[in-house]
C-alpha cells in the first residue's frame, strides 16, 4: 500500500521513518508529524513504555506498522522502506540498536538522527539510561527542589522533573537539528548523520548555570527562596508563583485598597525590602493565604507584577485563555472514537496545524507516496565535500531579549543564520546584567555571552523616528523577524506581523510570549517559573508528600527550542512554496504540550498512574529512585527496566532470593521502601562515580546526579568536545557550551564568535547593508544609543 499525508502543515511531503523504544524518539516524530510530515513508525510487539492514552498522544498523525522490527529491519522490504525516507529517527534507552549497521548504508541525501542517552561517542556511549538517569546526569536534577520543597525537606534526594519532560527535551532538540539537516540537504543534495545526546539536551537548558562554574568557579546546589518578594506563596486553594517586582509596582500595590498592608516603612524601598526580607515574606504569605489563587493573580497583574497560578489539570481544562486559543483539539480514530488532546504551542497564519489520530498499518508491503530524493551515490565525490551551513544566506532581525527568544535565535545563529540583534542602552537586554549574578558593565555578563554566540549587535533607539526608519529599511534585506515582547509592543512600533507581511509577503515573523498573542490572559507578564507553574509542570514535580516545585530558567530555553522548531518548519514551507507567514507561540502551551500526562487522563476520564507527584519514582518501573553515595550531598539514580536488570541488581546487593520473591515490577512496587533501603545501604559505601561504573558494567540503567562543577569537569563531555573556549574582548576567555547536537560535518553548527558587544556591528549594518555614507552615519549619534 502507499501511504501519504494530505494535511496542509508546513512540513507537508517530508518523509520520516521512526524506529526505537524511547519516548524521546516518539516525541520527536510527533513534532514532525503534527507539522505535516509523513511519519511511519515501526512499533515493536511490546510497544512503547507508555499508557494507552500517552501512546495516542505521542503518535498523533503517524502511521503505525506493528512488527518485530528488531528482527526484520535488515530484510528487503523493511530495508527498502527505510532507504526511501528523507529522515530516519532512531534510538533506545539502551543505545545498541538493531538498525545501527544500516547507518553505514544510508543514502547520501538522507538525514539520519540517533537519539541516545549519552550520545553515539564517548566513554558513556554504550551506557543504559532512562529519563530519571538522563535528567539527573544533565545537571538540573541536583538543583531540584528549590524554594519551599527544599525548605521542608533539605536532606532528601534531589528530584527528577515531572511529566517525563526530559524525554520531550531530547525529542525537541533532535527536531531542531533534523529540520536544519533537511534544509541543508535540500540545497546541497547531501544528508547528515546527527548525534543527539539526552544528557546534552538537558545540559543546553542549563548552560548559564554551567557558566557559574566555568567563569566564576561556583558549584550550585539546592536552596530555599532566594528573594524576599519572589517565589512560591500558598493561597487558600493552592499556590502562586511571583517574581521580583520593581519599586513602581510595589508603590502602586501599597497605595491600593487591596494592598494597604504593604504601606509600611519596612517595605517602601528596594533597600528596606531587602533589609526586612523575612518580614516581607511573612506579610506576603499572610496576604496570599487569605485569598484564592485567582484573586491574588487578578489583584497583582494590573499593577505590573509577574505572577501566575500553579495550575492543576482540571484548571487547565477550564482555562478561558486555552479555550480562546482553541488549544485542545479533537481527533477521531479509525473506529470512530473521539479523543480530545492538547494541541501544539504555535499558531501559523498560513499553514494551520491539525492533529490527527494515529493509523495502524497491517499490510507489510508499504511505499511512500513520493519517490526518494536524489543524492550523492556511494563513492560520489560530492559525498566528501563540505556542505554549506543549513541557514547560510538567511538573515534574522532579532528583537528578542532575556532568555527564551535569544536562545531560539542563538540556535539559528549556530546553524549559520546571520542574526542581527536590535538593542539599545535605553532598555538593555536584562541578560547583559546577568540572570544569576550582576556582573556590572553592559558587556561583562558571561550569561549574555552564552546566549548570544555568533550574533551581531545593532544599537538603535526605536523611540526615535529616524531609528525606526532605519529598521524599516532593513526589513527587505531580512528573511525572519523574531521578538519575545508582550503582545502589542511590536504593533505599537509598526513591526507586527500583519504590517510586515503586507509589504514583505515572503517574511517569516516569529513572536513568543507567555500566553500567546490573543486571549484574555495574553497581556499577563511572565517568566520561566511562571510558565512552569501555569502549564502544570510544577504540580507534577515534587515529593509525593510535599509541595509542587519551582522550575526556573530551563523552561525559557524549552520555549526557545519550540520557537526554533516553528521557525524552521515555516522556512521549509517557504522554500517549497515561496510563501511567508507569522508564528505565534505561547510559552505556557509549550509546557503543557511537552508534559501533558495528568491532562491526558482527565481528558479521557481516567484516574490512572499519571496523577500526582511521585518524587523520583515511576508508575510502572521499580526500583526507580535516587540514592545517597559516600560523599556529602552526592547521589546516584538507579532504574530497573527489565527482569534481567533486576537479577543483576540482586546479585550486587547479595539478595538473590529477591529475584523470586519480587519477580515483577508490580510485586517490587509493593515493597519499594524495603528495596530502596537495601539499595541505599549499598550505594552509601561507594562514591557515585564508582557506583555508576559498577552498575553500568552490570547493564543496569543509572546515572549520577551531577552538579554544574562535575559536568564542567566530566571526562565523557570533554571527549565529545561539549565545551569550547571563546575569546571575548571584555571578559576574556570564556568556556561555553557548543551546539546541543553533533552533525557529521562539524562545520555545520560551529561557534564563530562571542556574544556581541552592544552596537559592535553598527558600521556593518549602516554602511554595508543600508549603504549609508560615513558622514551620514556620523550624523546619527543621537539615534545610535
Amino acid at each position: 500500500m502507499t501511504f501519504s499525508n494530505d494535511f496542509p502543515g508546513p512540513l507537508k511531503g517530508l518523509r520520516v521513518i521512526e524506529v526505537g523504544e524511547s519516548s524521546a524518539v516518539s516525541y520527536c516524530g510527533k513534532l514532525l508529524s503534527d507539522l505535516g510530515a509523513e511519519v511511519l513508525k515501526f512499533v515493536s510487539p511490546t510497544g512503547d513504555v507508555m499508557s494507552p492514552i500517552e501512546e495516542i498522544y505521542s503518535n498523533t498523525g503517524k502511521h503505525l506498522l506493528r512488527s518485530d522490527w528488531a528482527a526484520s529491519v535488515n530484510r528487503g522490504p523493511m530495508r527498502d522502506l527505510i532507504g526511501a525516507a528523507d529522515v530516519v529517527i532512531e534510538g533506545s534507552y539502551a543505545p545498541a540498536s538493531a538498525i545501527r549497521d544500516l547507518r553505514k548504508e544510508r543514502r547520501g541525501s538522507q538525514v539520519w538522527c540517533a537519539i541516545t542517552p549519552f550520545g553515539s561517542s564517548g566513554p558513556y556511549s554504550a551506557f543504559k539510561a532512562v529519563h530519571l538517569n538522563v535528567f539527573h546526569a544533565g545537571g538540573e536534577g541536583h538543583l531540584l527542589p528549590s524554594g519551599e520543597g527544599y525548605v521542608n525537606f533539605p536532606h532528601r534526594a534531589p528530584l527528577q522533573i515531572g511529566g517525563g519532560m526530559g524525554d520531550a527535551d531530547a525529542g525537541a532538540n533532535a527536531a531542531v537539528a533534523i529540520l536544519a539537516g533537511v534544509r541543508a540537504k535540500t540545497h546541497s543534495g547531501r544528508g547528515q548523520f546527527i548525534d543527539v545526546s539526552g544528557q546534552e539536551s538537558q545540559l543546553t537548558l542549563n548552560r548559564t548555570r554551567l557558566s557559574r562554574f566555568n567563569k566564576d568557579g561556583i558549584e550550585m546546589r539546592r536552596t530555599g527562596p532566594p528573594y524576599p518578594g519572589a517565589g512560591m506563596f500558598r493561597c487558600r486553594d493552592g499556590w502562586i508563583q511571583m517574581l521580583g517586582a520593581n519599586n513602581e509596582y510595589w508603590e502602586r500595590l501599597s497605595q491600593s485598597a487591596e494592598g494597604k498592608i504593604f504601606d509600611d516603612e519596612r517595605f517602601r524601598t528596594p533597600d528596606s525590602r531587602s533589609g526586612n526580607a523575612e518580614s516581607l515574606r511573612m506579610v506576603l504569605g499572610e496576604w496570599c493565604v487569605a485569598r484564592t489563587k485567582r484573586e491574588v493573580v487578578s489583584i497583582l497583574t494590573p499593577f505590573g507584577f509577574a505572577v501566575g497560578p500553579f495550575n492543576s489539570a482540571d484548571e487547565l481544562l477550564a482555562s478561558e485563555q486555552l479555550a480562546h486559543r482553541r488549544f485542545f483539539q479533537t481527533v477521531t480514530d479509525s473506529s470512530g472514537k473521539n479523543y480530545r488532546l492538547p494541541g501544539v504551542p504555535y499558531q501559523y497564519s498560513k499553514t494551520p496545524v491539525v492533529l490527527r489520530a494515529p493509523q495502524s498499518i497491517v499490510d507489510g508491503h508499504i511505499t511512500f507516496r513520493t519517490p526518494a530524493a536524489a543524492g550523492p551515490a556511494p563513492g560520489d565525490a560530492r559525498a566528501h565535500q563540505p556542505v554549506a551551513r543549513p541557514l547560510a544566506g538567511i538573515r534574522v532581525l532579532d528583537f528578542s531579549w532575556a532568555a527564551a527568544g535569544p536562545y531560539a535565535t542563538m540556535l539559528l545563529a549556530l546553524l549559520g543564520a546571520e542574526v542581527i540583534k536590535v538593542e539599545s542602552l535605553r532598555r538593555p537586554d536584562p541578560a547583559r546584567r546577568g540572570f544569576l549574578a550582576d556582573y556590572g558593565g553592559i558587556n561583562q555578563s558571561p550569561n549574555f555571552n552564552e546566549l548570544n554566540l555568533n550574533k551581531k549587535s545593532f544599537q538603535i533607539d526605536l523611540s526615535n523616528p529616524r531609528g525606526m526608519d532605519l529598521v524599516r529599511r532593513l526589513l527587505p534585506l531580512c528573511d525572519i523577524v523574531i521578538d519575545n515582547f508582550r503582545p502589542g509592543v511590536m504593533k505599537r512600533l509598526g513591526l507586527d506581523a500583519e504590517s510586515i507581511l503586507k509589504t514583505h509577503p515572503r517574511m517569516i515573523i516569529g513572536s513568543s510570549s507567555g500566553n500567546g498573542a490573543t486571549g484574555p490572559s495574553s497581556l499577563a507578564a511572565g517568566l520561566a517559573s511562571i510558565f512552569s507553574a501555569a502549564g502544570g509542570l510544577s504540580e507534577q514535580t515534587g515529593y509525593a508528600d510535599g509541595p509542587p516545585t519551582e522550575i526556573g530558567e530551563s523552561t525559557d530555553y524549552r520555549s526557545g527550542n519550540a520557537l526554533a522548531i516553528a521557525i524552521l518548519a515555516a522556512l521549509h514551507h517557504r522554500d517549497r512554496t515561496g510563501e511567508g507567514q507569522s508564528v505565534d507561540l505561547s510559552s505556557t502551551e509549550v509546557v503543557i504540550a511537552n508534559a501533558p500526562g495528568p491532562l491526558l487522563e482527565r481528558l479521557t476520564g481516567t484516574t490512572g498512574d499519571l496523577q500526582g507527584r511521585m518524587g523520583n519514582r515511576h508508575p510502572r518501573m521499580s526500583p526507580h529512585n535516587v540514592y545517597p553515595s559516600s560523599g556529602a550531598d552526592e547521589w546516584i539514580s538507579i532504574a530497573v527496566c527489565s527482569a534481567e536488570e533486576w537479577s543483576s541488581l540482586c546479585r550486587l546487593l547479595g539478595k538473590t532470593a529477591w529475584t523470586t520473591k519480587y519477580p515483577s515490577a508490580a510485586s517490587r512496587k509493593l515493597a519499594e521502601d524495603r528495596i530502596d533501603e537495601a539499595i541505599g545501604e549499598w550505594t552509601r559505601s561507594r562514591s557515585a562515580r564508582d557506583a555508576f561504573l559498577i552498575l553500568q558494567d552490570e547493564g543496569i540503567a543509572c546515572g549520577p546526579s551531577f552538579t554544574n562543577r562535575e559536568l564542567a569537569l566530566d571526562p565523557h563531555l570533554e571527549s565529545r568536545g561539549v565545551f569550547v573556549d571563546v575569546e571575548h574582548p571584555v571578559i576574556g576567555r570564556h568556556r561555553v557550551m557548543r551546539a546541543p547536537w553533533v552533525f557529521e560535518d562539524a562545520g555545520m553548527c560551529r561557534i564563530d564568535g562571542h556574544g556581541p558587544l552592544i552596537g559592535q556591528d553598527n558600521e556593518y549594518v549602516l554602511q554595508d547593508l543600508l549603504g549609508l555614507h560615513p558622514s551620514e552615519v556620523a550624523s546619527l549619534a543621537d539615534v545610535l544609543c
